[in-house]
């Protein structure tokens, strides 16, 4: 009897075995710990692509992280400050700068037992004076937030500006707030607004890796849970556009395909300072073999995912690619 081919790696796992496998060895404790992963998902067809999403969706928001989901044919991936645009515009900023500043009225031993922390509100609840306690919540948030060279330089600003504009002061107006956010999520806002603020250069390339960072790290913060993002690459393997007419979203050039992969191979060099974040990245099986826009294009990226020992039955689910459903490179 002629024995059946298996593929080099070992057999492929079940979409809905992976994700129990993640939710308990990654996100239950890995990454709530504050550790960092990205791991490459082959998909074996549309249908199990949609399924893959919707369950790493589910046993994300089960464990209470921030899902952020993000397409190739929708997003510009292969340039990081879109990518960080495309995340950010799915954080509710605000609920986070309240939290920040619940908990900073918590270390004062004057919470604020509800979702109105101004300054007044607060005082009066505590029967205190309300300007003795705006300079001991502002102490304290600078403490926080400034003092934590861990994040980078903009977050921390950012993010104390959003803070300062709960308190109810005056001291960050509404219109600045406005400013701040729209800063983060890549909208057209005039530096001289952003100026009051203390940030002097929009989201760009050569800052947008760093926030990103400083986001997972922030959000899993005191053993909270962190950031998931779910990065599909789908369309990177459209080599030829469709006619005009027919075209939806995004297709890439051979040299955006290459700038995805650099933009992939740095989050995986950045796992050492990746806290509090697990970033899976669905890719068809043609990716992974085809030389022309696949994986070995690009070497460095290649080289850091490629199965360097393979056992030929069994699956490493703790492996830097995994296999959902799809047989490749198949041997007798």
């Amino acid at each position: 009897m002629t024995a059946e081919p298996v593929p080099l790696g070992g057999a492929p796992l079940r979409v809905e075995a992976y994700a129990d496998f993640l939710a308990k060895e990654y996100l239950g404790d890995f990454i709530r710990s504050g550790g960092g992963a990205v791991r490459l998902v082959v998909v074996g067809s549309d249908e199990v692509a949609r399924r893959w999403h919707a369950r790493l969706a589910e046993v994300a928001r089960a464990e209470g992280y921030l899902l952020a989901a993000v397409d190739a044919a929708e997003t510009r991936v292969h340039m990081i400050d879109q990518l960080w645009f495309a995340v950010a515009r799915q954080v509710d900023w605000r609920s986070l700068a309240l939290r920040v500043v619940a908990a900073a009225y918590d270390q004062l031993g004057v919470p604020a037992d509800g979702t109105d922390v101004a300054v007044s509100a607060v005082a009066e609840r505590h029967d205190i004076d309300a300007r003795e306690l705006a300079r001991s919540v502002r102490r304290q948030l600078e403490s926080t937030l400034l003092h934590d060279l861990s994040l980078a330089r903009d977050f921390r600003l950012a993010l104390l500006r959003l803070c300062q504009a709960e308190l109810g002061t005056g001291e960050v107006t509404a219109a600045e707030r406005s400013a701040v956010t729209g800063w983060l999520v890549g909208d057209k806002v005039p530096l001289r607004d952003l100026r009051s603020a203390s940030l002097y250069a929009r989201v760009g390339r050569h800052n947008a890796r760093e926030l990103l960072v400083s986001l997972a790290a922030w959000l899993s913060r005191g053993g909270g849970p962190g950031l998931v993002l779910d990065l599909d690459l789908a369309r990177l393997s459209v080599s030829r556009r469709p006619p005009v007419e027919e075209r939806v979203g995004v297709y890439y050039s051979k040299a955006a395909v290459l700038d995805a992969y650099e933009v992939l191979r740095q989050l995986i060099d950045a796992t050492d300072v990746l806290r509090g974040a697990f970033v899976a990245v669905a890719l068809p099986p043609e990716l992974v073999s085809d030389e022309a826009r696949g994986l070995p294009a690009y070497g460095a990226l290649h080289l850091r995912v490629v199965d360097e020992v393979r056992d030929r039955r069994r699956t490493n689910p703790y492996a830097a690619l995994i296999r959902l459903e799809t047989r490749l490179e198949a041997v007798r």
